[in-house]
């Protein structure tokens, strides 16, 4: 893990950054987009680079774009580490015939999402020749795992990638791949966030420690190379 020293004339921070580049993918087509679809509710059958997904058709490609994180930063994490590169979809697809995404249908037609399941997200890195550990882990047990140069899925609230308050916790995953310290304690993460809203809160977001804890569910997925 690179580490560099910041100093803005009071405490100087230190931040903690992968030690290799980390890509960004967003869980739509077009993320310049994130806004309108996600806020403003535009259909997202208008995405005008949707087979960039590696959907196979627009119906396909519109079921995930609500539900993608988790593929998403199993594609990001993977590609990092300098493995295999697919498509969204395919590590949707895959995740799914597993049985890693959960979605009940209601009697009224409606669907309950329960979303991803962290050991199968886990087992479909570790297929690909790196540790991968679903467990729970405090924001202070992100740093050993960062400095040993790895990474964290985390599950947060999606609010995380918005301007507004938080108000909940879990239901999206984000990818975290930096912290930034002070005095050796944490004051923000570094991570990509699949569905942020604006590019600011998408590639290397920087998440002050607070508003992240407010968002984290305490579980999460440890990934790095193998020794």
């Amino acid at each position: 893990m690179a580490a560099n020293e910041i100093s803005d004339g009071r405490t100087p921070t230190r931040l903690l950054t992968a030690p290799y580049p980390v890509p960004y993918y967003a869980q739509i087509a077009s993320p310049w987009l994130a806004f309108a679809f996600f806020e403003k509710r535009m259909p997202a059958w208008l995405d005008p680079h949707w087979a960039e997904s590696g959907a196979f058709s627009l119906e396909e490609y519109v079921y995930w774009t609500n539900r993608a994180c988790g593929a998403a930063c199993v594609k990001m994490a993977v590609e990092a580490l300098d493995g295999s590169k697919r498509s969204l979809l395919e590590w949707a697809r895959q995740g799914a015939a597993l049985g890693g995404y959960l979605s009940e249908k209601r009697e009224d037609g409606s669907s309950l999402e329960r979303g991803w399941l962290h050991r199968t997200l886990a087992e479909m890195m570790q297929a690909e020749g790196f540790f991968a550990e679903a467990r729970r882990l405090t924001p202070d047990e992100f740093v050993p795992a960062l400095s040993e140069g790895g990474m964290i899925i985390a599950s947060v609230s999606h609010e995380i990638g918005t301007s507004r308050a938080i108000t909940k916790r879990g239901g999206h995953l984000v990818l975290v791949f930096g912290a930034e310290l002070a005095d050796d304690q944490l004051q923000a993460v570094i991570l990509h966030n699949p569905s942020g809203r604006s590019p600011a809160l998408q590639a290397a977001a920087r998440i002050p420690l607070e508003r992240f804890a407010a968002a984290y569910t305490g579980r999460g997925i440890v990934v790095k190379p193998l020794p």
